[in-house]
C-alpha cells in the first residue's frame, strides 16, 4: 500500500489527465512532489487599490464597474478586453481614470463575467499602454469577498494558476504532516527545531506575517527549509570526506629541504607565502594524506609555495607532479620552475598530449623508474599507461577544471599508499562558500601580493570608441610593452567579436609582422612558438581567446584589451587582468562593451574598475551571479540550493554544520534507524549527481 505521499498527482482536486501531464513534464509526479514547488512571491488580495492610485510594476487588486468590452482577433484566436472605471469619479488630474484588462487568448465565460455595468474584482501586475493602466491576463476574483494572501507559483504551461494553488493547498492538508525529517526528532527537540512539514504548510498556506512581519526569506519557515537543505548538504560532504581520507601516505621531513628551497628563489618570499609553506610542510610530515586547497589572488606566488612542497617530497625520496589544465600552462609552469629547480637539483619533466613517439616513451620510462623528480603535465597524466616509481605529491593547478576522482586516480595505481594532494586556485573564494564547496579540503590562503606590484588601471569603453583603444595600445607599445587582445570567440558572428576580426584590425594598425593570433584550434607547437615570439618581443600584440586566462607570464606585457567584456564573468575578467603588470610596471586593462549594457553586466565591469582585490571581487561576484552549481561543473548561476543563500545565510550554514557533526559523531555511517531518512536522502542526492566531482 503506497504512502499518501506517493499518491499520483492526479489524485489532487482539479488535476485531470492533461494538467497532470503538464506537471509530470516538469518533474511533479506525486502529491509529495508538489509540496516542494515553492512560491516565488505572495499576492496580498485583502485590500483593493483605487484605480487612480495604481502604480506601474506593482501587483494590485482592483474593484470597478465595467464600462465597455470588446472581442478582437489575435492570430488564429480571439482576444477579449474590458474597460473598468471606479464607482465614483476621482478628482480631476488624480492618477489613472480607468483600467483596461485584456486577454490575448480569451478563455470561455469572460463575456458573462464582464457584463457592461456590472461590478468586478480583478488582480494582477499593472502596466501602462498608451497612457492607460493595463493588466494582462488578470485573475478574476469574487467581487466583495474578504480576500486573502495567495502564493504565486512559477508559471507552468498548461496549468492554470487557480488550479495549481488549489492542488498545492490540498496536498498540504493531506500529507504535509507526513513529510519525513532528516534531522532526528530527539535532536530537533533538543535544539528547538520544528518539523519540516510545519514549515511547508506555513509556506503554502501563508499568514499575514509572511508579507508583514517577515518579508522575503527571513520568514522562519524559509529558514527551516534552508536549514534542512544545508544539513543534507553538510552530511553528504562529511560522508564523502570520510571516504576520501582513508589510507596512509608517506611522511616527509621538512628540513633541511624547506629552508634550502626558500633560499633558492631570486626574490624574498612574503609573510603570507611563508605561512602557507609552514602549513603545507607540517601536513606533508604526516602519514595521513594531505588534502589541502591553496587559494590566493592572481600573482600572489602560489607556484613558489608549490615548488617548496615538491622539494620537500623529492628530498624524502618520492616524486611530485603538477597537473595544469592546458598544455600552454604546463609549458609555462615548467619554464618558470626550471631555474630554481636546477639550483635545488630537481629534475623537471613535461608530459602532455603533444608528446609522441620516442619522446613520449622516454618520459613514460623516466616517470616509472624515478629518473624524473617533478613532472608537469595536463590531463594526459591521467591516462591508464602512466606509472610512477613513487608518487608522493599531486599538485593540481586551477582545481575546478579537474574532478576529485581524477585527482585521486593519479596516485593510487599499484600502490598501497596515497599521495598527498594540493589543489590551487587563483580565483579567490569567499570563506562562506569555501566552507561548503571545499568541505573535503583544508584551506590555506595567501592574502597578500609581493611588494612593488602596481594595480592595473582599468577602464570601461564602448566598442565604438576604437580610436581610444588603439591610442592606448600605441602608448603601451611605445613604452616597450606587449599587448593582449582577448575575444569571446574564434570566429566573428552577428553577436560576437571573434579573434579573426580583431586580428585583422590589429594587423592593419600595427603591421602583420608584429601581430599574432592564438586559440584552441592551433596545435600545441604553434601555441608554444607564438608565446615564445611574444615573450622575446618578435610579436608585440597577441590576439586570442581565453586560453590566455590562466597562468601566462610575460613580464613585459603592460596592456590587455578584453573585447565585449560584458560577455565574461567577473572572476574570469580578474584572471585576464592579472596577465599584465607582472614586472611591477604601470599597466592597463581596457574593457570594451556593447551598448546598451545590461544592469548586471554594468555592475560586474564597474566592480572590476573599482577594485584590484580578488577576495573583494569574489564576494561581489557571489552576490551578483550566485555561487555556482557547487556540486557540479558550472561556475555560475544557481548553487543547487533552493532555499539557502550562501551570501547571507552564514549563521545558518554554521548551525547546519554543527547539527551534521553531531549526527555523524554519534553514527559515522548514518546506519542507525534514527538516521534512516538522512541516509536515504544523501544516497538520493548522490544518485542524481548533486554531489559531483568538484565537491572536494
Amino acid at each position: 500500500m503506497p504512502s499518501p505521499l506517493e499518491h499520483p498527482i492526479e489524485s489532487l482536486p482539479g488535476i485531470g489527465p492533461r494538467t497532470g501531464a503538464a506537471l509530470r513534464e516538469r518533474g511533479y509526479q506525486t502529491v509529495a512532489d508538489l509540496l516542494w514547488l515553492m512560491p516565488k512571491a505572495y499576492d496580498d488580495q485583502r485590500h483593493p487599490t483605487p484605480i487612480h492610485e495604481l502604480q506601474v510594476g506593482e501587483y494590485a487588486v482592483v474593484e470597478g464597474k465595467v464600462r465597455a468590452t470588446r472581442r478582437f482577433p489575435r492570430g488564429s484566436h480571439m482576444g477579449f478586453e474590458a474597460r473598468l472605471e471606479p464607482d465614483e469619479a476621482p478628482n480631476e488630474g488624480a492618477g489613472y481614470r480607468e483600467l483596461k484588462v485584456v486577454w490575448f487568448r480569451a478563455v470561455p465565460g469572460l463575456s458573462q463575467r464582464f457584463e457592461v455595468g456590472g461590478a468586478v474584482r480583478v488582480a494582477g501586475c499593472v502596466n501602462e499602454y498608451r497612457g492607460v493602466a493595463t493588466i494582462a491576463h488578470p485573475e478574476v476574483l469574487t467581487e466583495g469577498a474578504a480576500g486573502s494572501i495567495e502564493p504565486r507559483y512559477p508559471e507552468i504551461p498548461g496549468v492554470r494558476r487557480k488550479t495549481l494553488r488549489r492542488a498545492v493547498r490540498a496536498a498540504v492538508h493531506r500529507v504535509a504532516h507526513e513529510v519525513p525529517d532528516l534531522i532526528p526528532e530527539e535532536l530537533r527537540a533538543e535544539v528547538g527545531i520544528g518539523a519540516i512539514g510545519e514549515a511547508l504548510a506555513s509556506i503554502h498556506v501563508p499568514t499575514p506575517a509572511v508579507v508583514e512581519g517577515h518579508p522575503g526569506r527571513s520568514h522562519p519557515a524559509q529558514r527551516r527549509l534552508a536549514l534542512e537543505e544545508l544539513v543534507l548538504w553538510e552530511l553528504a560532504l562529511r560522508l564523502r570526506r570520510a571516504r576520501e581520507r582513508g589510507g596512509t601516505a608517506q611522511p616527509f621531513e621538512p628540513e633541511p629541504a624547506v629552508s634550502k628551497a626558500c633560499a633558492a628563489f631570486p626574490f624574498e618570499l612574503t609573510t603570507a607565502q611563508r605561512g602557507a609553506i609552514t602549513a603545507l610542510s607540517s601536513s606533508l610530515n604526516r602519514d595521513e594524506p594531505m588534502r589541502r586547497l591553496l587559494q590566493g589572488d592572481v600573482g600572489c606566488g602560489k607556484t613558489a609555495v608549490a615548488l617548496v612542497a615538491c622539494a620537500q617530497v623529492v628530498a624524502g625520496g618520492a616524486q611530485a607532479t603538477i597537473l595544469a589544465p592546458t598544455e600552454l600552462l604546463a609549458d609555462q609552469h615548467a619554464a618558470t620552475l626550471q631555474p630554481t629547480a636546477e639550483k635545488l637539483g630537481l629534475r623537471v619533466g613535461v608530459f602532455t598530449g603533444a608528446l609522441s613517439g620516442d619522446r613520449r616513451r622516454a618520459m613514460l620510462d623516466r616517470m616509472a623508474t624515478g629518473a624524473v623528480d617533478v613532472i608537469v603535465g595536463t590531463h594526459a597524466l591521467l591516462s591508464g599507461e602512466i606509472r610512477f616509481a613513487n608518487l608522493g605529491l599531486v599538485v593540481v593547478d586551477e582545481q575546478h577544471r579537474f574532478g576529485v576522482a581524477q585527482r585521486l586516480r593519479l596516485g593510487t595505481r599499484d600502490s598501497k599508499r596515497r599521495p598527498h594532494l594540493l589543489v590551487m586556485t587563483a580565483t579567490p573564494i569567499p570563506r562562506s562558500l569555501a566552507l561548503v564547496l571545499y568541505a573535503g579540503l583544508d584551506l590555506t590562503t595567501i592574502d597578500t601580493k609581493p611588494p612593488g606590484r602596481l594595480p592595473a588601471t582599468t577602464r570601461m569603453l564602448p566598442r565604438k570608441n576604437r580610436h581610444k583603444v588603439l591610442r592606448q595600445l600605441d602608448r603601451a607599445l611605445d613604452a616597450d610593452g606587449r599587448a593582449y587582445v582577448v575575444c569571446p570567440a574564434i570566429s566573428s558572428s552577428d553577436e560576437l567579436v571573434g579573434v579573426d576580426h580583431a586580428y585583422a584590425e590589429m594587423k592593419e594598425h600595427f603591421g602583420a609582422e608584429v601581430v599574432g593570433q592564438i586559440h584552441g584550434r592551433l596545435s600545441g607547437d604553434e601555441r608554444r612558438m607564438l608565446m615564445r615570439e611574444f615573450a622575446e618581443g618578435a610579436l608585440k600584440v597577441l590576439v586570442g581567446t581565453t586560453v590566455l586566462e590562466v597562468g601566462i607570464d610575460v613580464p613585459a606585457a603592460n596592456i590587455i584589451v578584453v573585447e565585449q567584456a560584458d560577455r565574461f564573468g567577473l572572476a574570469q575578467l580578474h584572471q585576464l587582468r592579472g596577465r599584465v603588470g607582472r614586472a611591477g610596471q604601470r599597466s592597463a586593462c581596457l574593457l570594451t562593451h556593447t551598448e546598451p549594457l545590461l544592469p548586471d553586466a554594468e555592475a560586474r565591469l564597474q566592480a572590476l574598475c573599482e577594485s584590484d582585490d580578488g577576495f573583494r571581487l569574489a564576494e561581489t561576484d557571489l552576490e551578483l551571479r550566485g555561487p555556482g552549481h557547487l556540486f557540479g561543473y558550472r561556475q555560475s548561476g544557481t548553487s543547487g540550493l533552493q532555499f539557502a543563500n550562501l551570501t547571507r545565510d552564514g549563521a545558518l550554514l554554521r548551525r547546519a554544520g554543527e547539527l551534521a557533526n553531531r549526527m555523524v559523531r554519534s553514527d559515522p555511517s548514518l546506519s542507525a534507524p534514527r538516521h534512516a531518512i538522512a541516509r536515504a536522502a544523501v544516497r538520493r542526492w548522490e544518485r542524481f549527481e548533486a554531489v559531483r566531482e568538484d565537491a572536494g
